[in-house]
């Protein structure tokens, strides 16, 4: 069987995506600047000093292990941090040389292809994010005897080429070549445990939470956007169409009585969705086109990337878009700022953090603008309710922090 599978992964699924990447790059620009920097690995000079690889699908998982980089360069200011990515999302858009001394993108997995780049990357140790486990290249560093770790473990077959094309038995066979597991709660342990893999496998919290926490402690510094005092902001963090419907028909009849502020942060950021964005807020400003040094009088549509963890500072309350789709988007963003968080009905979906949210009370999911309008009006009647959900979500988080320091000390100082 496991003969069977390697051959239908090299001589098929991998053909398969090559041919769907070359067609996706004659369309789609970023495709397109993934194959042109595929090579760029090879600028990476010979290793001189200790040498920690972290991998990523996008953006939104290295975001996560933010913090532990910020351990790493105060621990060892020496060693040298390589994040690698699949997506463009991530290439593109970290910036931050704090966090990486160099990026590459993570070859497509053929066997010559990962193995030309483990050895000339040659790291001490890997840290796989989340889930994006890649067969050749997994094989690749189990055969030069460098240790892999996946942390922030979640068991998700479909996202890792298991469940949707090649069953459990190929999952397994890419996790058993790993040095140990950190899965983010027992019923993700549970998960893997069911499998039986010979590896170590552990419950440690996600690191995301550190690095909420320190991008809270940042926050005082943090100067987005002036706000006029007396105002009560909402905070629409990664909507949707039908999230954007909602909170903006409430939002309508609010306004005035409550001297309510909306700033609405989009999922997807492209121009159709500031298109509707625009047909459903009556009275805006773009966050491009907005003179920061003036005070916030309109509703906001933020057009561009990466400012909803800090623009959670300024929420009194918060909604969370996705769960009137797929599953809700991280609550545990404005829950690290002590607010309190509305979301859609079917956010049990796909959100540990959620469930428990609403079991604590700080997180109310609803199903309907009527609803809506029902709760937000009595929050915003309710300074002592409204502190104190904020308040149990705020020692949500808190009581999970420490989770980077534990990755670093065991599986990374080792090395």
């Amino acid at each position: 069987m496991r003969v069977f599978l390697k051959i239908i992964y090299n001589f098929l699924a991998l053909p398969l995506l090559f041919i769907y990447s070359k067609l996706m790059a004659l369309t789609n620009d970023k495709v397109k600047q993934r194959e042109e920097f595929a090579s760029s690995y090879l600028d990476i000079p010979s290793k001189k000093n200790k040498r920690v690889m972290i991998h990523a699908s996008s953006m939104g998982e290295f975001e996560q292990v933010k913090f532990l980089v910020e351990i790493i360069r105060k621990s060892e200011p020496k060693t040298e941090v390589i994040v690698s990515f699949f997506s463009p999302s991530g290439f593109i858009n970290l910036k931050d040389k704090l966090y990486f001394d160099y990026k590459v993108y993570i070859p497509l997995d053929f066997k010559n292809r990962v193995k030309k780049f483990v050895e000339h990357i040659n790291p001490d140790v890997v840290l796989i994010v989340r889930y994006d486990l890649w067969y050749n290249f997994i094989r690749s560093l189990h055969k030069k005897q460098i240790p892999i770790h996946l942390i922030n473990a979640t068991y998700t077959i479909s996202k890792s080429l298991g469940k949707k094309f090649l069953g459990q038995r190929f999952y397994s066979l890419l996790l058993s070549r790993l040095s140990s597991v950190y899965c983010v709660n027992n019923y993700h342990k549970n998960k893997f445990s069911n499998i039986k893999l010979n590896v170590p496998v552990k419950i440690v919290p996600d690191t995301r939470y550190d690095r909420i926490i320190s991008k809270v402690s940042q926050a005082s510094i943090n100067n987005l956007i002036k706000i006029e005092n007396g105002k009560k902001v909402l905070v629409v963090g990664s909507c949707w169409k039908m999230d954007v419907r909602i909170v903006a028909e409430v939002s309508i009849r609010l306004k005035k009585k409550y001297n309510l502020l909306v700033i609405y942060v989009p999922h997807e950021l492209d121009e159709r969705t500031i298109v509707h964005l625009k047909s459903q807020v009556m009275d805006y400003c773009l966050y491009s086109e907005f003179n920061r040094s003036n005070i916030l009088e309109k509703d906001l549509i933020v057009d561009e990337i990466g400012l909803l963890l800090d623009l959670y500072k300024y929420a009194d309350i918060a909604y969370v878009g996705g769960a009137f789709g797929n599953g809700v988007h991280s609550v545990t963003e404005p829950a690290g700022y002590g607010v309190p968080i509305f979301c859609g009905n079917q956010h049990y979906k796909n959100s540990e953090d959620a469930r428990r949210l609403v079991i604590s009370g700080g997180l109310t999911p609803i199903s309907s603008s009527k609803e809506l309008f029902t709760k937000l009006s009595y929050l915003l009647d309710n300074d002592k309710d409204r502190h104190s959900k904020g308040q149990q979500n705020k020692d949500y988080v808190y009581n999970l922090a420490g989770s980077s320091q534990i990755v670093y000390d065991n599986l990374i100082k080792p090395y």
